[in-house]
């Protein structure tokens, strides 16, 4: 069976088309929420472990809230060193709109100095999210990138898996209290 004629199943034109209705969703069903960049200030050489990192800047960017009934994960657990919060956001966010905006920001404040930040392309695990419902840093541990799985031969969102912040001696100075506040006054504990 033929493909529909009408349409060219890829073109340019259609999948800036699928981009703009994909940004104007997100616009208006979104959440604005603040992208913070990792930089890695020390990392060890033999394993390539990150020893020491901040957060510096941070870039406003509108996501869309994928678990709409509240945050998942396996609740509040009680260990033996306290209360541990293992709420979790899966939030969507525009490819297009990262490209755009905040690559672009990243590109010319690194001038390219790979030593860093490790990736400009896209958004990173390990960099944070601050949700400004709940007054919350959530941390990326996964990024989707190819869900829905090419629309048209190109992908146009990336799905991010948020868990709640850890806080392990970082310093989070964006400029912004609301966020910076997060750390200073009790770091989650």
């Amino acid at each position: 069976m033929a493909l529909n004629p009408f349409f060219q199943q890829g073109t340019r034109s259609e999948q800036n088309l699928v981009q703009s209705l994909i940004n104007e969703q997100l616009k208006i069903y979104g959440v604005e929420v603040y992208y913070i960049p990792r930089d890695f200030v020390r990392t060890n050489t033999i394993i390539r472990e990150v020893v020491q990192s901040e957060f510096n800047n941070s870039y406003p960017l509108e996501a869309y809230v994928e678990n709409y009934d509240g945050f998942q994960g396996s609740n509040d657990l009680m260990t033996k060193f306290g209360v541990r919060v293992t709420d979790e956001l899966n939030l969507v966010i525009s490819k297009e709109r990262y490209d755009s905006y905040i690559k672009p920001l990243l590109e010319e404040k690194y001038n390219n100095d790979a030593s860093k930040v490790k990736l400009f392309s896209r958004p990173k695990e390990g960099d944070l999210i601050w949700f400004p419902y709940s007054d919350t840093i959530f941390e990326i541990k996964y990024i989707e990138h190819e869900q829905p799985f090419y629309q048209l031969k190109e992908t146009y969102v990336y799905q991010l898996r948020c868990e709640i912040f850890e806080y392990d001696n970082e310093v989070i100075d964006t400029g912004i209290d609301e966020i910076d506040d997060n750390v200073k006054d009790d770091g989650y504990i």
